[in-house]
C-alpha cells in the first residue's frame, strides 16, 4: 500500500518571493487495488494549522479566506509534522500545484524534500471529460456537490480528493508525462479567435500565440493547428518544459 497526500495553502498574496503562507492543509490517503480492477484511494489522516504572518493581512484575502489578523496572532503550523507527511508520500496533488509548490519548496524547514507532484488542473483533462471549467468548486458543483467553505486549505483539500477520485489513474499516470509549449508561429492575424478558443493565451514579450500542454495531447493539437490555423503543413514550434 502507497500513501499519498493533498496539499493546499492559503497565503498572503501570490508571490512566494515576498508572501506568507498562512494556512496550511493537507488529506493523507493510502492507494490500493479495488476489487473491480485498477486503484482505488481511501482518506487516512489529515492535518490543518494556521501561521501568523507578523504582518496585518491584506483586505482582499480577508474577504476571499474569511481569517482575520486576530485569528493568526501567535499561532503557527507543525513543520516537522508537515515534512514527515510529505516525505512518507509517493505523490503530492495539489489543484494548480505550481502554486502551493512554489511556496513549500521555499520553506526552510523542507529544503532537500524529494517528491513528486500532481497537479489536478492539468493532469486531468477535464475538458474530455465534459466539464467547462477547471475551476475547483465548479468541479465540485458538476460533480454535485459543494465545498461548505471555499479557501480555507483543508476544506481545499477535501474537496480536491473528492473530485479527483473518479480520474485518480489518469492524474497519476499523466503527472509523469513531458510538458510541452506549443507557439502558433506565423499563424495569421484572423485566427486569433480559434486560437483563443483553444486555450491559447497572447505572448506579448515573444508575440505569438502559445499554450502548455502534455505530451499524449500533442498529436491532437498538431492536426488542429494544420487543419484550423495554417491550412496546410503546420508552421508552429513545440519546445520541451523542463520542470524541476
Amino acid at each position: 500500500m502507497e500513501v499519498g497526500v493533498i496539499v493546499d495553502l492559503e497565503t498572503t498574496g501570490v508571490d512566494p518571493k515576498v508572501d506568507q503562507v498562512v494556512e496550511v492543509g493537507i488529506v493523507e490517503f493510502a492507494v490500493s487495488s479495488a476489487p473491480a480492477g485498477g486503484l482505488r484511494a481511501d482518506m487516512i489522516g489529515s492535518y490543518s494549522a494556521l501561521q501568523d504572518p507578523g504582518r496585518p493581512l491584506p483586505p482582499e484575502i480577508v474577504k476571499l479566506t474569511g481569517l482575520s489578523d486576530e485569528l493568526l496572532v501567535g499561532r503557527s503550523v507543525d513543520w516537522t509534522l508537515v515534512r514527515q507527511m510529505l516525505s512518507r508520500a509517493s505523490v503530492i496533488i495539489a489543484h494548480n500545484a505550481a502554486f502551493d509548490r512554489g511556496f513549500l519548496e521555499r520553506r526552510p524547514e523542507l529544503e532537500g524534500l524529494a517528491a513528486h507532484w500532481a497537479c489536478s488542473v492539468k493532469h486531468i483533462n477535464w475538458r474530455k471529460h465534459g466539464f467547462r471549467t477547471r475551476a475547483l468548486n465548479y468541479l465540485a458543483a458538476d460533480q454535485g456537490f459543494v465545498n461548505p467553505f471555499a479557501h480555507r486549505a483543508l476544506f481545499d483539500c477535501a474537496t480536491t480528493f473528492r473530485v479527483v477520485t473518479p480520474y485518480f489513474e489518469e492524474l497519476i499516470r499523466r503527472s509523469y508525462l513531458r510538458e510541452y509549449l506549443v507557439s502558433a508561429t506565423g499563424a495569421a492575424f484572423e485566427t486569433k479567435d480559434v486560437l483563443r478558443e483553444h486555450g491559447y493565451r497572447w505572448n506579448p514579450d515573444a508575440r505569438v500565440w502559445a499554450k502548455t500542454l502534455l505530451e499524449d495531447e500533442l498529436e491532437e493539437e498538431r492536426a488542429f493547428l494544420a487543419s484550423d490555423v495554417y491550412k496546410g503543413a503546420s508552421r508552429h514550434k513545440e519546445e520541451e518544459i523542463r520542470n524541476p
